[in-house]
């Protein structure tokens, strides 16, 4: 057995193979953003199903500039299995042991009883320090319907990191940003009064765009606030967009979102 399969066997979350299994299911785009450009780019894919746990790297993982393998995941080709969840990421879920863990829910505005992948999915799996994210890749259900909830990017860089009254339900609007020097395809979230709220984030801009299409179908609305001042600023704003999009499509596939296994 390899180090590398030494290192990803370890399961510091939950203590059975079958302890997540059947509470959710789903996929997670995994980011990595460059410590010097700040640029997030997507390097790899993370299920959960009834296999268990699965990730692979997309290809364009290898366009990346500077981007190293993550340790434990050095085979780029490879197709990583785990009855368990991979412990890069169970280390980014915080132990219902701590004091603080209710509270953490909270703020993610998620029940007492969510699955660790459910935690991992609603906070990005951001660490401290760390330049690795996930993203959860938007569901589009049968009638052509999709929902996506994200937290508000880049808060803190707009209007000083002060946000206006906000009241759950309250219906949201987008702003094109094309004068923004790092993207200028970004896109702000604003208040209805169109005050500046923050961004969405870069992953889902190409989905957005799709949803954009049909502005007759598409409602966004803010899901939860948090009004404290010590938390962290990408748990400050969670919204919910709702929209239809052309029949086959499905998010965050062909082109460019290819796995080496396909």
């Amino acid at each position: 057995m390899s180090v590398e399969d030494l290192v990803n066997r370890a399961t510091p979350i939950g203590g059975t193979a079958g302890w997540d299994v059947g509470r959710s299911v789903g996929s997670l785009v995994v980011a990595w953003q460059h410590p010097t450009t700040r640029l997030i780019a997507p390097v790899g894919l993370l299920e959960h199903g009834a296999f268990g746990y699965r990730f692979r790297y997309l290809q364009r993982a290898s366009q990346v500039v500077d981007f190293q393998p993550f340790v434990g995941f050095s085979d780029l080709a490879r197709t990583y299995t785990s009855a368990t969840l991979f412990p890069l990421f169970a280390q980014r879920i915080m132990s219902p042991r701590r004091p603080d863990f209710s509270r953490f829910l909270r703020q993610l505005d998620l029940r007492e009883d969510a699955s660790p992948w459910e935690q991992l999915a609603r906070s990005e799996g951001r660490s401290s320090g760390d330049t690795v994210q996930v993203f959860p890749i938007p569901q589009v259900r049968q009638d052509d319907m999709t929902t996506c909830r994200f937290l508000v990017h880049g808060i803190r860089y707009v209007n000083e990191g002060i946000l206006p009254p906000l009241a759950r339900g309250e219906r949201l609007v987008l702003r094109d940003e094309p004068t923004n020097t790092k993207n200028p395809e970004a896109i702000l979230v604003c208040s209805s009064g169109g005050v500046a709220l923050g961004y969405v984030p870069d992953l889902l801009l190409g989905y957005l765009k799709v949803v954009r299409s049909d502005p007759a179908a598409m409602t966004m609305v803010v899901e939860h606030v948090n009004p404290e001042v010590d938390v962290p600023s990408h748990f400050r704003l969670l919204v919910r967009l709702d929209g239809r999009v052309p029949h086959g499509y499905q998010p965050m596939t062909g082109p460019g979102w290819e796995t080496f296994a396909e």
